[in-house]
């Protein structure tokens, strides 16, 4: 029994994000984070607000994921 309901549902929310964000660098690679934020914007402008939220969930992290790369490669 979880004593803290919807956190570990948040953890695996991360986790999932994570994992879309690395898929999307590996074929962006330096254009992921344009791609995830061009398709928010394409699926808000469809009606797909759910779908949009995940891509602006997607994108910061993507952002993020490079940075530290790049930090890490200097």
């Amino acid at each position: 029994m979880n004593p803290t309901p919807g956190v570990t549902q948040g953890l695996r929310d991360d986790s999932a994000v994570r994992r879309a964000a690395m898929i999307v660098i590996d074929e962006f690679g330096e254009s992921a984070a344009d791609f995830a934020e061009t398709r928010a914007i394409a699926l808000q402008r469809q009606g797909d607000n759910m779908g949009a939220a995940r891509w602006r969930r997607i994108a910061p992290v993507i952002e993020e994921m490079q940075r530290k790369k790049r930090a890490g490669s200097n």
